[in-house]
């Protein structure tokens, strides 16, 4: 397997991290194949503890792929703090999985639809569930994923002509079905846009894997 990919120009990897207290278990999969490039296990005492684990895993297996003679495109991973520095520091691309902040803003919508006056909420979260893997899928650039991804708080309001250049209108057509609008200035729509708009989420949108998820 390595052998292919060596003769390969461009290699994408995803990694898929596991462990417990003692053992993990950091597996590096070859998107373009759906295969298993490599398997490391570490224990947290070779390491200082279960949060340096997955690192050291990625480490590893990328060392050994460079004394494979393989070459990285990118590598899609969750939003590991260390793993984010450490890739940054080698200079090495990074895009985020899009199943694990869907799973969080998902989370957070089905929370605060519970709240009162915010119940109008739970009528948008599967729209909104597929308009992020929809973002990541039909952009190039992290602004354009940006902008397609904050379109969503226009469009709830029946309002599908954006400000941003790079996505200036919805592509549905033009007459859709009814849906429960929001407005702006409601507890729902405000709870609605500090969850969709955060620093963080926006920086995390920005870096959307366009390729096959985790």
């Amino acid at each position: 397997m390595l052998q292919k990919l060596h003769a390969e120009e461009k290699v994408i990897v995803a990694d898929s991290p596991g462990h417990s207290a003692k053992f993990g278990s950091y597996t590096t999969m070859d998107l373009k194949n759906n295969k298993v490039v490599d398997l490391q296990l570490v224990q947290s005492n070779e390491v200082g503890g279960s949060y340096h684990m997955e690192l050291e895993g990625l480490k590893r297996s990328l060392e050994l792929l460079k004394e494979r003679g393989v070459t990285l495109d990118c590598i899609v991973t969750d939003r590991h703090l260390q793993i984010q520095k450490f890739l940054r520091e080698s200079s090495i691309t990074q895009f985020f999985d899009v199943w694990h902040i869907e799973k969080g803003i998902s989370k957070q919508l089905e929370k605060a639809a519970k709240k009162k006056d915010c119940e109008k909420l739970r009528g948008w979260v599967k729209s909104i569930r597929n308009h992020i893997y929809w973002t990541a899928a039909t952009s190039t650039t992290g602004p354009e994923r940006v902008a397609k991804w904050t379109s969503i708080l226009n469009h709830v309001q029946d309002i599908h002509s954006h400000d941003d250049p790079l996505f200036p209108k919805c592509l549905h057509p033009l007459r859709i079905a009814q849906y429960q609008w929001m407005a702006a200035g409601t507890p729902a729509f405000h709870k609605l846009e500090t969850i969709l708009s955060t620093k963080r989420i926006l920086k995390a949108v920005a870096k959307l894997s366009p390729h096959h998820q985790t």
